[in-house]
């Protein structure tokens, strides 16, 4: 594992240096260097918001109480020029789930729990809705359609406004903007992002956009990124994540617990991949399977704790205007937040036994039922209203496993790790 250097040296040389030749997979990094080429001072903001992170890091990383439940709400942004590119509905709720399942850990893809990177995966305690209220308190649907002239994009930004042929963004301390058009003029481009620091310079540019052959997994979307896994990355980036090898040979992505890589990484390499490197890979290898890798949407399954922790560092930090935004607002979807932030489950992973807490009043009754992966009953513990509250399941084999609490009115399903 890589140990993390917070010093401004360190901070100030990622940003200094001239990026490696990129893949046109993802075009963030690319688009990032001409942009502080134009404007520097986009470079000297990163040097600040990457100081403030990881002096968050530092205080915040190992508590608890950093990592609580945070809905994000999202408005898309269809820009079409035929009927194939005006991408359904569900193809839109399709790419929603995968985000949700993705930094949730609730991805049936992930690792075994026999695999040595399973330790390192974490649920992001991030999720996504599409919004229910638009910059004016109207209803909506979080998605929008404009019919443009343009045939396709190069990825140079003009699909984000109105003037040039696509839309203006909705409001970016408020909204996740995901743009969805036709790229293929870019050479390639699946998809790219904004980073935080952006987000004070450069409003109206901030937000994510993707090809529409590669959102979601239905309709239009082409394999091998047709699991919807260029929004998961995108996104990532979107929330301060850096590529797994730092855009550069050996570099850094200042995150402890990512192995270390020599380089990107593409199709899906065999594990263990590149073990023993020059870079300082353990034999393990490298974490091609990462969200922030460039190997296919099938091969990459997982966020590690610190990737989570740094996004949950952007949500406190840069994009902190979105914890208390409006966008997602509505009754069920508050109550469900509510419930989500109530419950907690410690140590996770644990060997079986573990603690489920929750603030509710001891008058108010909840049933806790716990399932396997195949969504079968194991155990059930009714009428559940003293806490702590202790669940002793050790007979059970290693693996994943759902905690679903019913209130009544709301169910909320949380991920627990065995592993002895």
């Amino acid at each position: 594992m890589k140990t993390l250097n917070t010093s401004l040296a360190v901070v100030l040389t990622l940003f200094s240096m001239t990026l490696a030749a990129q893949s046109n997979k993802c075009a963030t990094m690319k688009i990032l260097e001409q942009r502080i080429k134009k404007d520097p001072a986009i470079q000297v903001r990163m040097e600040q918001s990457e100081i403030a992170t990881q002096k968050w890091i530092s205080a915040n990383g190992k508590t608890k109480n950093a990592k609580m439940l945070v809905s994000i709400p999202v408005v898309v942004h269809v820009i079409y020029n035929n009927a194939t590119q005006n991408i359904s509905t569900a193809q839109i709720q399709s790419q929603i789930d995968i985000l949700n399942d993705d930094f949730g850990l609730f991805n049936s893809d992930s690792l075994d729990e026999t695999h040595p990177f399973w330790q390192f995966t974490a649920d992001t305690q991030i999720e996504f809705c599409l919004a229910s209220s638009d910059p004016d308190g109207n209803a909506t649907s979080g998605i929008t359609r404009t019919y443009t002239d343009s045939l396709s994009f190069i990825g140079d930004g003009n699909e984000k406004f109105t003037a040039s042929g696509g839309i203006d963004n909705w409001d970016p301390t408020e909204y996740l903007n995901i743009w969805v058009c036709d790229l293929s003029a870019s050479g390639g481009t699946l998809g790219y992002a904004a980073f935080p620091s952006d987000l004070a310079l450069n409003p109206n540019e901030d937000g994510v956009v993707i090809n529409y052959t590669a959102f979601g997994d239905m309709g239009t979307a082409v394999a091998p990124n047709d699991l919807g896994r260029t929004a998961t990355h995108e996104v990532g980036h979107w929330l301060n994540l850096r590529h797994i090898w730092g855009d550069e040979i050996c570099g850094d992505d200042f995150v402890a617990d990512t192995e270390v890589a020599e380089d990107e990484n593409f199709g899906c390499p065999n594990f263990p991949f590149n073990a023993n490197s020059t870079c300082g890979s353990g034999v393990d290898g490298e974490m091609y399977m990462n969200y922030m890798d460039y190997v296919d949407d099938y091969c990459m399954v997982m966020f590690t704790a610190g990737q989570a922790t740094r996004m949950q560092s952007a949500l406190n930090g840069d994009r902190s205007s979105l914890l208390t935004s409006s966008g997602c607002d509505n009754t069920s979807g508050l109550n469900d937040i509510l419930l989500e932030n109530t419950f907690t489950i410690y140590p996770n992973p644990n060997n079986g036994n573990f603690i489920v807490n929750s603030q509710l009043k001891a008058t108010e009754n909840v049933n806790i039922s716990l399932y396997n992966l195949l969504g079968a009953k194991i155990q059930e513990f009714n009428n559940v209203k003293s806490y702590p509250f202790q669940i002793n399941v050790t007979d059970l084999p290693n693996g994943s496993y759902f905690v679903k609490f019913n209130s009544g009115k709301n169910t909320i399903t949380k991920k627990v790790f065995i592993s002895k």
